[in-house]
């Protein structure tokens, strides 16, 4: 096989691959909607008096009060349990019908 045939063949892969991608998105458009595990960066306050401010909130919404001896605490333990103690308030996470409503069961 010769260059020509060569870049001919190559021409029309990559081409088809344009049209396939072009074809993908226009059947199903992409959400742009990211999906992270973690809360975003500005959530997430950044000194020890608002960590403790946020965490005092999140104890007060399931009527608790900070422990006694949190002063000791450095802030990274401080961080953790205001996260910890938020995801307790958040509560169970949604199981059955609960997770997608608006999902239909072909077989009902």
């Amino acid at each position: 096989m010769g260059r020509k045939a060569w870049l001919s063949v190559a021409a029309a892969f990559l081409l088809g691959v344009g049209i396939a991608v072009t074809g993908l998105e226009l059947i199903e458009p992409s959400s742009g909607v990211t999906v992270s595990g973690r809360p975003p960066a500005d959530e997430i306050p950044r000194t020890r008096q608002a960590l403790v401010a946020k965490w005092e909130r999140s104890l007060a919404d399931a009527g608790l009060k900070l422990p006694e001896g949190w002063e000791k605490m450095s802030t990274n333990q401080i961080r953790t349990e205001c996260m910890s103690q938020e995801l307790a308030n958040a509560g169970p996470p949604p199981t059955g019908p609960a997770i997608d409503p608006d999902f239909s069961n072909p077989d009902d």
